[in-house]
């Protein structure tokens, strides 16, 4: 669970690099968002040796999608609303589901 945890904060992290990165014009938020994103499949590739791959893969992209939604809110100013909440709760009800 623990390289699966990793693997979520790395892809965050690469998320906000490609933010950063500004359409990949500045260069080295361009190269560290492929740095953090080919750590992060590395990561998720060995947390799948003792997780489940449906189990890994929905904590990983539900958990990421929430994740980067508040970094953009923290981070960039970006809209925070109702609608953005609701549908983060409802990722995490789905995962907690399955």
């Amino acid at each position: 669970m623990g390289f699966l945890l990793l693997s979520l904060l790395l892809s965050i992290v690469g998320s906000i690099s490609v933010k950063l990165s500004a359409g990949f014009q500045k260069i080295i938020p361009g190269v560290t968002s492929f740095i953090f994103f080919g750590l992060c499949i590395y990561y998720l590739t060995l947390a799948v040796e003792t997780v489940e791959i449906g189990i890994a893969y929905a904590i990983w992209s539900g958990a990421s999608i929430a994740g980067t939604t508040f970094a953009g809110i923290l981070l960039f100013n970006e809209k925070a609303s109702n609608r953005k909440f609701l549908s983060i709760a409802l990722i995490v009800v789905g995962v907690v589901i399955l």
